[in-house]
C-alpha cells in the first residue's frame, strides 16, 4: 500500500519600504503513538502494519484497525482507554497518542 504524505510550504512575503523579505513555512508530517494493553488473557493485532505488538507509530489522520483475539477459554469483553466499546474489530482514526486496552474475561 502506497501511502500520500503531504508537505504543506506555506509563502509570506513582506514588501516595505523597498526591501523584500520571504518567509518559508514546511510543516512535517506529525505521527503518532497508539499503544495497546491488555487485561486478561488475548492479545491485540493492528492492521494495517499487522501481527501483535504493543506500540505503533502512525501519521495524522491513519485509520487503523484493532483486533482483539482471546486466548483459549477467555473472550474479548470491551475495550477501555482511548476506544471505547464492544465492536471487534474497531476502526479508529488516529488525531492523537492514544493507549487503547482490551479487556478479556474467562468464558466460563
Amino acid at each position: 500500500m502506497n501511502k500520500l504524505i503531504i508537505y504543506a510550504i506555506i509563502g509570506v512575503a513582506v514588501i516595505a519600504a523597498g526591501i523584500s523579505v520571504t518567509y518559508f513555512v514546511f510543516l512535517q508530517p506529525k505521527y503518532y503513538t497508539v499503544t495497546l494493553s491488555v487485561i486478561g488473557n488475548g492479545q491485540v493485532t493492528f492492521q494495517p502494519q499487522g501481527g501483535y505488538q504493543t506500540a505503533i507509530q502512525v501519521l495524522q489522520g491513519t485509520t487503523i484497525t484493532v483486533k482483539a483475539v482471546a486466548d483459549p477459554g477467555n473472550i474479548f469483553s470491551y475495550w477501555s482507554g482511548d476506544q471505547s466499546g464492544v465492536d471487534n474489530p474497531a476502526t479508529i482514526v488516529v488525531q492523537k497518542d492514544m493507549k487503547i486496552v482490551a479487556v478479556f474475561l474467562p468464558s466460563g
